[in-house]
């Protein structure tokens, strides 16, 4: 029976009394939120609950205060409770649900989490800013929760969050792990990398599809923007975490000996050969391989990892035995694959394979926002690791550095992180634009890119758009093919195919 709106303040101001209460008695941090958590429970009849509080000043570290289950029958998993508290702090708005497999794409987790009937998890908010969440689940065949359960748990949360921010139990429970305040990476939002853009966002949503299943990943984005990152993130919050994980760079080796190193062989497969050695999917099996730079693999190694995806084994070189493994399989590249596969370089089937969930890494001059936050974070690390005063950055230096295109992106922009630290003075508590490389203050930059029109057919803005930059790569390499297709990162081979495909002409000698 639903209840009326004099009913539902009834219970929330009798609840937040007693809270009140609760708080201005606490003995402890322990004790107090243990009976906070129990009003709760009581209050929305829930089976289990947690309250996960955000660390003081930044969405970067949480804490899971009381769960209220035995650890051997909990329903509330780690997993769950992060993803609860991801979705209620990047959302900022109560989370109700009667099927939480769809709700956050489980996949092959069902069985983990089919005791569970109904989640229900509200913000606590502060003068705007989210400083925890309380998640709370019922049991299936319990009755689901209600619009009336979410309505007073959000009400609740509304009265309480102010008493919890007063009592300052965030920060004695912090300053109980000084580790914590180095940490920057959290379990459930952040996913280990560093900014607060739209474009990141982006990226975080898909991870919190893709995370949870065993589907295949194919990451692309420019050198330097994390590729690696995000991979080992994908197998951490997976179904694989804890089993190995393997990265190799494609780019790295010659093809015999990439397969070798992929495949193992068997003693006398070739000279040198002496010994029987297990290849890098057998060390992986049960695991993750993240195969980096899959486009500098030759059409045999691809023909061979079709066949590993096609029927999950190995052969070894020199032996005549397969191999029976279960390896999830992560790739990248920073080239663009769909030009290597329509120029005859990649594989169209291997392509269709590995592209289930493609996940592009914006660069860092689209996530300018996040200069300040990676800048300041290097700051930190590298001002411990060289012996510094440096705490921060002058405004100026900040604005030279939004203005630079970063082509290396995170990875170059840790590197002049350092560079600046080592150059700043023993006293220097600021970095300043001359600890700087001259190349940032007079890159306003690179040159400007064409306009792109607001409307028109996209096929053929792409098109006008990739001829007028493939032109100026040519002009500015006097028409060596070679040299162009090295500025742009991609093959002779694709920068033939695109010359044809643009109707791009030489200009007569």
């Amino acid at each position: 029976m639903k209840k009326s709106e004099t009913e539902k303040r009834l219970i929330v101001l009798n609840s937040a009394n007693k809270i009140a209460h609760l708080l201005s008695k606490a003995q402890s941090v322990e004790e107090t939120i243990e009976d906070l958590m129990a009003e709760f429970l009581e209050i929305v009849q829930a089976q289990e609950g947690s309250i996960q509080l955000l660390r003081p000043s930044s969405k970067n570290s949480q804490r899971t205060l009381i769960r209220k289950a035995d650890e051997t029958d909990s329903l509330l998993k780690n997993r769950l409770d992060d993803l609860m508290t991801g979705w209620t702090v990047r959302h900022e708005k109560t989370l109700l649900s009667d099927n939480i497999l769809e709700f956050f794409n489980l996949g092959k987790n069902a069985e983990k989490f089919a005791a569970i009937g109904s989640i229900l998890a509200a913000p606590l908010v502060v003068k705007s800013e989210i400083i925890g969440v309380v998640n709370l689940v019922r049991s299936a065949p319990s009755e689901n929760f209600g619009t009336d359960d979410e309505e007073i748990l959000a009400a609740l949360s509304e009265e309480i969050s102010e008493f919890i921010e007063e009592a300052q139990l965030r920060e004695q429970l912090f300053s109980e792990n000084e580790r914590l305040k180095q940490e920057l990476a959290g379990r459930f939002d952040e996913h280990g990398i560093i900014g607060k853009s739209t474009a990141l966002k982006e990226v975080f949503t898909l991870l919190d599809h893709v995370a949870p299943t065993d589907g295949r990943v194919m990451i692309h984005g420019e050198s330097g923007t994390g590729k690696e990152l995000i991979a080992k993130y994908i197998h951490n919050a997976g179904l694989r975490k804890g089993k190995a994980f393997i990265a190799v760079d494609c780019g790295a080796l010659p093809t015999n000996l990439l397969e070798s190193e992929l495949f193992g062989y068997k003693r006398g497969a070739f000279t040198g050969a002496n010994a029987d050695r297990r290849g890098l999917f057998e060390a992986a099996n049960g695991g993750t391989l993240f195969l980096d730079e899959i486009a500098n693999t030759s059409l045999e190694t691809q023909a061979k990892l079709l066949r590993v995806l096609q029927e999950n084994e190995i052969r070894p070189l020199g032996s005549n035995q397969s191999l029976k493994i279960d390896v999830r399989i992560i790739v990248a590249s920073s080239r663009n694959l769909k030009d290597q596969m329509e120029a005859g370089e990649f594989r169209e089937d291997l392509y269709y394979r590995l592209n289930v969930v493609p996940i592009p890494l914006p660069p860092l001059r689209e996530r300018n926002e996040d200069i300040p936050l990676l800048a300041s974070y290097f700051v930190k690390s590298l001002a411990a690791k060289h012996n510094k005063k440096v705490t921060g950055i002058h405004a100026d230096a900040i604005k030279i550095m939004e203005k630079y295109r970063w082509p290396g992106n995170v990875r170059e922009l840790e590197n002049v992180m350092e560079r600046a630290v080592i150059m700043s003075g023993l006293n220097d508590n600021l970095l300043l634009p001359t600890h700087f490389p001259d190349e940032l203050s007079r890159s306003g930059n690179s040159p400007r890119m064409p306009d792109i029109p607001n409307s028109g057919d996209l096929t053929g803005i792409l098109e006008a758009y990739e001829k007028r930059i493939l032109l100026k790569v040519l002009e500015s390499n006097k028409w060596n093919k070679t040299a162009a297709a090295r500025a742009l990162n991609i093959s002779e081979r694709v920068m033939r195919y695109k010359i044809q495909q643009l109707g791009i002409e030489s200009p007569a000698k």
